[in-house]
């Protein structure tokens, strides 16, 4: 079986990674930093004795490298059995992507809807995939500000991060709706809980560290997360319950907000204009989503 998780280099997803390539199965780690994702893939094979892991360098806010991942993923695995859109950011001050796209929302959300979309060839090609969605219980407190979703009027830092764990979601949702034919992937969003991981303190000032520390200090260990979101992807009794949300390997009921279809309908719209992606509407099997060659 061949996997893909983003976000692997450290926490929730390199113990994502880690658990798979445990049950000897074929992974690819997507991570930003060069340096580390030769770390961790060696790391990670010492660790687990499995020498079918290896690590892929990409910089997910931006569009035009995740289409380059997409490719060289492609290349590397015709078939792929699990993917699971782990990586995330948080930034306290706002700041615009190499797109103009608010960086939050093209991480957390819009990186894995793009990276999904032009995997989806390979998934389908499995015939009993999954797509591991990282959400959050932040999502309970995030709203989606359509009129402007870049927040560039009045931004936090917070309230971009909730957003964009709504946007994950409705994604789910979506995707589910759209792909429910018998080779389609099932798709889980996943609330791996409060865990202690250096998102809160990558790129940010001393004050927002110390505040992520202290807020995660009674949080889980990556690894225990991690052990939620790997069940998510490979329990055999949750196979086929798709679009659904879950937390401590358990279906959940999200946020009101999160269950209403029109928003995930007007949010894939969305993506579909900022990535150029296209996809089959209703649900049709044996379609995929196409990147037009115009727009790439």
């Amino acid at each position: 079986m061949t996997t893909v998780v983003t976000g692997a280099t450290s926490g929730i997803g390199k113990e994502v990674a880690c658990l798979l390539a445990e049950r000897e199965m074929r992974v690819l780690g997507v991570g930003r930093s060069p340096e580390r994702c030769r770390a961790a893939e060696t790391e990670i094979r010492e660790l687990t004795g499995n020498p079918g892991v290896d690590f892929l360098q990409a910089d997910l806010s931006s569009l035009a490298d995740v289409q380059r991942l997409a490719a060289e993923i492609r290349e590397r695995a015709p078939s792929i059995d699990v993917l699971v859109n782990n990586a995330g950011t948080f930034t306290l001050d706002r700041r615009l992507t190499v797109d103009g796209l608010e960086t939050q929302l093209a991480v957390n959300w819009l990186s894995a809807f793009l990276l999904t979309g032009l995997l989806m060839e390979p998934l389908q090609r499995s015939g009993a995939a999954r797509i591991v969605n990282l959400s959050s219980g932040s999502h309970f407190s995030g709203s989606m500000h359509w009129e402007d979703l870049g927040l560039s009027q009045g931004y936090q830092g917070l309230k971009a991060y909730d957003q964009s764990k709504l946007a994950m979601v409705l994604f789910t949702a979506e995707l589910a709706r759209r792909y429910a034919g018998p080779s389609d992937p099932s798709v889980y969003a996943v609330d791996p809980g409060l865990v202690r991981t250096e998102i809160g303190a990558k790129g940010n000032g001393r004050l927002v560290k110390l505040v992520w520390k202290i807020r995660t200090r009674k949080g889980i260990s990556p690894r225990q997360a991690a052990q939620s979101v790997a069940w998510c992807a490979t329990e055999p009794s949750v196979r086929g319950k798709t679009g659904r949300y879950w937390k401590e390997r358990a279906e959940a009921r999200s946020s009101e907000e999160s269950r209403d279809p029109a928003a995930a309908r007007r949010l894939w719209e969305i993506g579909e204009s900022l990535t150029g992606l296209r996809s089959p509407e209703p649900a049709s099997p044996g379609r995929l989503l196409v990147l037009h060659a115009a727009e790439a």
